[in-house]
This record gives structure tokens, sequence and C-alpha cells, in this order.
């Protein structure tokens, strides 16, 4: 197998020649691993892509055959979004005699590897949708025992038809099968792209893969697209694989804070590093998808005005004249513009708004109320003027509270008398202040001037 370099000078070489007498070579779409795409022109003027086998792989028949017969794998899917293979065969006499080639619809387009070069990041709507749009492929083609393997960017590709309207088409259906094998055979290693492997097949544990593989390659493509970011970071493609198939992958909201939690549902459960805690189909993700999309469109769904501009108690109430905005003209006021409503949800209520952070713990239970009592501000007030006054003048604050320990002991034996009873001299000394201690404050208005002693009734003889 020859380098990606020494592949890449071939097929641009091939430009402007005539496969196998009858195809012409127009220009080069793309070189992948195995084989390079050309935009071909029949004999009859009619117009296709032409794959062609690289020349160094084309020397085995066996590869050659496998490369044949995988690529039907395609026509077994029944589904608009799959690429079909229209023609394949082997160039039989000439300079590229051996040479393997499939003829395959041509589409106008882009792909997603495109849009990823350009730097652009699509927003978790769009990327629902086209993950809704690759699981309905993958559920035939699963459902048809065909497992694609090689699921990424590149292979995502949205076609434009004459008129003008765009499907997702998946492409190289049943190729990843032939990269596979032949990399198991050099170097007992699957091969795949490494940033969207999943880890079965990264450890090379052929018999572990299955649909639910094609899951993670999907959403590992999502993750990258909406965070700019691999799941896994390295040097090299060969430590990127060991990590691709050894270490989980991170939670994407731990590489981008503000994605969504209905996304982050879908991508992290698909990115599961064992196959039996990810989706057990591509019905079962799809299903979740378009859950995630309800919930994203609910988030972005402004709430009614009389819900979010005045309380519920008076939204049954007519507005008074000096709530209406001035009308131009006579007659009931006009309603607001219809565009002023989405452009407020869009700025005020997109999903990354709306969407609570963890981080700070936020909790709306624990909103402090607009109205408030001021009793504990006025005890708050009393007790700092207590503290002040017992700092500036300690002998007053300890008088005052003398005095007033006194006025309550004599106040307590002239109900002990009139009772019949004597104070205690256990009591007595309780209530009495300690010599040069002054009493703990336990009322409020204790800073007022010390009131006169009251006189001391006589005893009474009875009622």
């Amino acid at each position: 197998m020859g380098t990606l370099d020494e592949d890449d000078a071939i097929a641009r070489e091939r430009v402007g020649t005539v496969l196998d007498d009858k195809w012409s070579l127009e220009g080069l779409l793309g070189v992948g691993g195995m084989a390079a795409v050309y935009a071909g022109r029949h004999r009859n003027g009619a117009r296709a892509a032409i794959k062609v086998l690289h020349p160094m792989l084309a020397r085995n028949a066996e590869v050659r055959e496998r490369f044949r017969r995988e690529a039907y794998a395609a026509n077994k899917v029944e589904h608009r979004g799959v690429v079909k293979v229209l023609d394949d065969d082997v160039v039989a006499s000439g300079p590229d005699s051996g040479l393997a080639y499939l003829v395959m619809e041509r589409l106008e387009g882009e792909s997603l590897q495109d849009r990823l070069e350009r730097g652009e990041l699509l927003g978790e709507r769009a990327l629902l949708e086209l993950a809704r749009a690759v699981l309905e492929v993958l559920e035939v083609a699963h459902a048809s025992g065909v497992v694609h393997r090689d699921l990424k960017p590149e292979n995502l590709y949205f076609a434009r038809d004459d008129k003008g309207e765009t499907t997702v088409k998946v492409l190289d259906f049943g190729l990843a099968r032939l990269a596979e094998a032949q990399a198991i055979t050099s170097y007992g290693l699957a091969l795949g792209t490494p940033s969207f492997m999943s880890p079965e097949q990264a450890s090379g544990r052929t018999d572990a893969i299955d649909g639910r593989t094609d899951l993670f390659s999907l959403a590992a493509t999502c993750f990258r697209l909406r965070t700019g970011k691999r799941l896994h970071e390295a040097d090299d493609a060969v430590e990127l694989v060991k990590k691709m198939g050894r270490m989980p992958a991170p939670a994407i909201r731990s590489v981008a804070s503000d994605v969504s939690k209905p996304f982050a549902r879908v991508i992290d459960k698909a990115l599961q590093f064992e196959r039996d805690d990810r989706y057990e189909s591509a019905a079962a993700m799809r299903a979740d998808v378009e859950r995630a999309l309800a919930e994203l469109e609910a988030e972005e769904r402004p709430a009614p005005p009389s819900s979010r501009q005045r309380p519920p108690a008076l939204s049954q109430r007519p507005p008074m004249p000096s709530q209406r905005p001035p009308a131009p003209s006579k007659g009931p006021p006009a309603e607001p513009p219809a565009p002023s409503a989405p452009r407020e949800a869009t700025i005020e209520l997109s999903g990354s708004d709306l969407e609570p952070q963890p981080a700070y713990g936020i909790d709306e239970s624990i909103r402090i109320p607009k109205r408030r009592s001021i009793l504990p501000w006025l005890l708050l007030l009393v007790l700092g003027g207590l503290g002040v006054l017992a700092w500036r003048n300690p002998d007053r604050v300890r008088d005052t509270w003398t005095s007033v320990a006194a006025w309550w002991a004599a106040r307590s034996n002239a109900t002990d008398v009139d009772a019949g009873t004597a104070p205690s001299a256990s009591s007595a000394a309780s209530s009495a202040p300690e010599a040069g201690v002054a009493p703990r404050p336990h009322n409020p208005a204790s800073h007022r001037p010390p009131p006169p002693k009251p006189p001391v009734p006589a005893p009474s003889t009875g009622r």
C-alpha cells in the first residue's frame, strides 16, 4: 500500500485520461486511503462518479474481488440517503490493466468535512436534524445486515438536486469492511478514521462490531462539529487509536459547558464505552433525538405575554389606559409586531441562556422576594444601639440594669407577700445580680432611663 502522498500524486496524474476506453476522468473529487474518486463522463455523455482502487491494492486479485463485492452492500440498502453503485469493472488491458473501479451516482453539494475545514460549527438543532436523517438510513442498513463502520464528516454529504432540495447522503457503504480486513491482515489493527472509531473497532475486536458501532461514530461526529474538538487528543494516529480503544469519551458538557442538556443526553449516551450502555438500535437513538428536538423547541418558544409581563391576578383585568402604549390612531391599541416575539426568543430565550449552570448551584426555590418585613431591621437597629451604648458608657448601662433588677426583685417580694408566702433565699439570690457584673440584657427597651424605685406595699392581712 503506497503512502498518502504517493496515492495523491498518482490520482492527480490520472485527471484528463480515459479509463477503460470509455470513462473520461474530468476532475479529482477526493482521495482516500483505499481509492480516488473522479468526476467522470461516459462516451455516451452520461455523468457519474468514478471510484478507482489505488494501484498498490489493485494488484491483489483477492482485494479487487472484495472491493467489488463489498461495494454492493450499498445497493442492499433501499433508501434515498444511500449513494447507489451503478456499475463495476476491471481494466482488461493497457497501462491500467488490472485496475478495479466503481461507477456511482454523481452528487452536487458539499460534505460535513468541507464545513469543518471552513471552521463552521453547526448549531445543536441542525446537528440533531442531521443525526435524525442519518439514523433513518442506518435503520434500513442495519436491518439489511449492513454496518457502515466508517461514519465521519467526510462520508456525510449534503446533496442538492436540480430542484434545489437538499438530501443527506451516506457515502462509502461497505468499503469500511474492506478497509478493516486489509488493516487486520497488515497491522493487526482495525483501520478507519481514528477520531471517530468506536472502542471495539479501535481495539481490533471485530467480533464486537455491530450497529452500535455506527451510533458511536455518528455521535463522535456530532461531538466534533459541536465543540470543534476530538474526543481525545494525541501526537500521532497510533497514539490516538490506542486512546480511542482504552479511554471512555468525555462528557460533552465538560468540553463545552454551553451545550444544552437534551443535546448532551443524546451524545453522551451514544458515546458510552461499553456497547450495552449505548442505544440498543438506530431506531432507539432516533426516538431520543426527536425528543431532544422537541425539548429544544419548547425552550426556545417564547412564554405568553400575560405570564411574563404582569402578575396572574392582573392578567384577567383590562390594563389601565396609562399602561398602554400611545396609539397612533383612534380605536383599540394595536398588537406588537409579530417579528418582535421571535427576535426576543432568539436573543433572550435561547437554549444556552435557559440552561441552568450547575457550577453555581442556582435554585429558584431560594429566590429572595421583592417585598420584605421591616421588623428584622428594627430589631437589628435596637440591638446595635445597645451595643454602642454599652461600649461608650458601660457605667450607665450597669447602673440601669442594677436598678431594673432591684425593681424586679421588689415586685416579686410584693407578689409573694400578697400571696401569703415569703420569698426564699435561693430565689432572692438568683434574682440579684452579682457584684460588679452587669446582668445580661433581656429586654430591647433596657436603654431607657431607670424608673423610680416603687415603694414596697405593706403586708396584706387577707382579702
